[in-house]
């Protein structure tokens, strides 16, 4: 019979490293708390096991959406033994939860994950007296390592639920008391084993239980007297005595069970800080941070990663697929349209979006290393300092982070926010970041425009913060979004030396979500491009014509006179950011059909002169950069933006509000920009953008407007 187990423990305690270790699935697993946002179900067939990943939470006080989504399925009651998952090197934390959930009566095993960490800190701990204070099956494992697996395996089929008692006598004379009633009262609110735990709740004031109870004054008088009893006999209010009783339980039972060994400090935890006094000093970090950004987009864009895009360019897409396809097509006599469309639509096109893996492979591997090592925390962290002049938290920082992948998930892990109007900015703000869907076009305007310059990538990746404290700063000023910033708490995890099966998968995972969407999306959009760019009705009949001549390049000139203010006034510019609209690897495909480039590659002088036709200057490609960059993101972007955000009123400002920023950046950059560099002339146009610099400048330092009555509201409420 088939049974049903539940990982529940702290962030970044490894549970979603264990849920892939004994599932085989591919979760995303990263060296920071909160990796995992909601429940995910898997599958052991050797052990008729369903395996549930609960997010990591410390407490089942319901504060962050996480602990909300992990205390709701554990009061459900589906599922048959709860797999405690306690950090084997920070016990004293760690056990904190394992009291708590043991008051829910369910089987359980104690699993102390990183054992191998704890032996190398020379902690020796001993889990036989750990499973005779806590009743409950108690295994060494590493999940890393994929260490104890049978005896994790083993513990599971024979857990049971825990006889010991964690508060004092009193105490517990208390819970179960206010259980037996419970049980009388709301028999369905204390099934499957709950009934002590919404006691030892309702115990401390959990308003979430006591709309339950609402008219049974008789019973809210026993509970009432018995909450009075216990403040009187304790001293003390009952949340403040129920902490200090399962933390004296705790010392008790690590002071039996723990022994460091010899003098030893602790190797790993004395390393990670002495890094972190350099990598989070008040003076270091920002330029430390800046260094290592430069350092990847350097070794991703300028690089090694472009070594790799060239050879794919270059041989597999200029040469193997275009010469197999030409011999393929003369060899069926193919017609002149069937040949266009595979030769210049689809692997023109297609490929010259695909030709820039490689650069993605390089750069998420190095952001992979950074997660896994740790030092993305870090960033967290020190970005908070500054974020938090801008309305935002360092918790914002994560679904940035994430965004650097691609902005779906971006906008989705915003769920980890729970302050309402930090969530509504980070949701908008949080797709300026370059996913790897514009990393395709920022590396064609390097490789055209900048071919001798490294610091065109880093300073993308700048701007782009630069956008989000801005727009988060002029939101701020509004009454909407004013609101005092939340608390950022956040574990510090010990550096970690990155495993290479997660790097891989990081990797890998990334990617395939781009390639994916080459196949589909864009491989749709290029043929239709190709179509369009290639007929047109002509002499009473419909057929093949010059690309000037076609349907495309009329629907584009009818529109191109919007771009003219941001220095590029082709048909084809305008009609690539219409299609990146839909999706931003629609631009460089796009282009690549129209002017060719799919057979061009990377090569700097045959790059620059197919593009100079469309840009005449470096000012106007970094302009039509910045739009595709910071206006609206893809179309499923929008999706999730839109029910996240889950205001329509809201949704449209969002979308006009990125259009216009990204449209006055961009006029910005191409006027001042281009005067200061001696590319443009004075004239209309820069009065108008120095009109738009100062509109920013004063949408800044204008004061803010005040609500009548200052109201907090957490996003979990909304």
């Amino acid at each position: 019979m088939s049974r049903t187990i539940v990982l529940a423990g702290n962030q970044n305690c490894g549970k979603t490293t264990l849920f892939n270790c004994i599932t085989g699935a591919n979760q995303y697993v990263g060296n920071w708390p909160g990796v995992t946002l909601d429940r995910v179900t898997g599958y052991v067939a050797s052990q008729d096991l369903k395996v549930v990943d609960l997010p990591g939470l410390y407490s089942l006080s319901p504060y962050s959406p996480e602990e909300i989504v992990s205390r709701r399925y554990l009061l459900k009651g589906d599922y048959d033994v709860i797999v405690n998952v306690v950090d084997a090197t920070h016990l004293e934390r760690s056990l904190s939860l394992t009291c708590e959930l043991l008051s829910f009566k369910r089987p359980m095993v104690l699993a102390i994950n990183m054992i191998d960490l704890a032996e190398k800190e020379h902690l020796k701990i001993d889990l036989a007296k750990l499973q005779a204070q806590f009743g409950v099956p108690v295994v060494a494992i590493s999940a890393a390592n994929q260490q104890g697996m049978d005896d994790l395996f083993a513990a599971i089929s024979k857990a049971e639920v825990s006889s010991a008692h964690v508060y004092d006598e009193r105490l517990e004379q208390s819970i179960e008391k206010i259980a037996a009633l419970i049980k009388e009262v709301d028999p369905e609110l204390s099934n499957k084993g709950n009934s002590e735990f919404v006691a030892l709740s309702l115990l401390q004031h959990d308003k979430h239980f006591l709309p339950f109870f609402e008219g049974k004054d008789a019973f809210l008088g026993t509970l009432n007297k018995e909450i009075l009893d216990l403040e009187q006999h304790f001293g003390t209010d009952v949340e403040s005595l129920v902490a200090q009783e399962r933390y004296a339980c705790i010392d008790r039972n690590i002071k039996q069970s723990v022994v460091r060994e010899g003098n030893s400090k602790g190797r790993y935890n004395s390393l990670s800080q002495r890094i972190d006094n350099i990598v989070t000093n008040r003076f270091l970090a920002i330029p430390i941070f800046a260094l290592i950004v430069y350092c990847v987009y350097y070794l991703a864009v300028s690089t090694v990663g472009t070594w790799g895009t060239d050879y794919a360019n270059d041989v597999l897409f200029g040469e193997y697929a275009t010469n197999a396809a030409t011999s393929l097509m003369e060899s069926i006599a193919a017609p002149e349209w069937l040949s266009g469309l595979v030769i210049d639509g689809i692997i023109g096109g297609v490929g010259a979006v695909l030709g820039f893996v490689p650069q993605m492979i390089v750069l998420f591997i190095l952001l992979s290393l950074l997660e896994q090592s740790g030092y993305m925390t870090r960033v967290a962290f020190v970005l908070d300092r500054i974020f938090r002049h801008f309305g935002l938290s360092g918790r914002c920082i994560i679904p940035m982070i994430v965004a650097t992948g691609c902005g779906v998930p971006a906008v989705m892990a915003t769920n980890s926010i729970d302050n309402i109007n930090e969530k509504r900015m980070t949701i908008i703000t949080t797709t300026f970041m370059p996913c790897s869907a514009k990393l395709p076009i920022l590396a064609m305007i390097a490789a055209a425009f900048f071919p001798e310059s490294t610091l065109v990538a880093p300073a993308v990746y700048f701007l782009a913060i630069f956008s989000i404290a801005f727009t988060s700063l002029v939101l701020k000023k509004d009454s909407a979004f004013n609101e005092e910033v939340s608390p950022f708490v956040m574990e510090m995890p010990n550096y970690t030396m990155p495993k290479l099966r997660n790097v891989a998968r990081s990797t890998y995972e990334r990617c395939r979500a781009f390639v994916i969407k080459a196949g589909t999306v864009i491989f749709t959009t290029v043929v239709a491009i190709w179509f369009l760019s290639s007929f047109n009705f002509v002499d009473g009949g419909f057929g093949m014509v010059e690309v000037n001549d076609s349907m495309l390049a009329a629907f584009g000139t009818a529109i191109a006179f919007i771009f003219i203010p941001l220095g590029f006034a082709s048909w084809e510019a305008a009609v690539a950011i219409i299609t990146g609209l839909l999706a931003k690897e629609n631009v460089v495909g796009t282009l690549a059909v129209l002017l060719g480039l799919g057979e061009v590659a990377e090569d700097d002088a045959g790059l620059g002169a197919a593009l100079n036709g469309v840009f005449t200057t470096q000012s106007a490609a970094l302009a039509f950069l910045a739009f595709n960059l910071f206006s609206t993101p893809c179309i499923a972007a929008l999706g999730a933006m839109k029910r996240q955000l889950n205001n329509g009123r809201l949704f449209a400002f969002a979308i006009v509000y990125m259009l216009c920023f990204a449209y006055s950046l961009s006029m910005i950059i191409y006027e001042l920009g281009g005067l200061i560099a001696g590319q443009v002339a004075f004239g209309p146009g820069t009065v108008v953008a120095i009109v738009l610099a100062l509109i920013g400048v004063y949408l800044v330092a204008r004061p803010g407007r005040k609500n009548r009555v200052n109201l907090r509201i957490p996003a979990k409420q909304i």
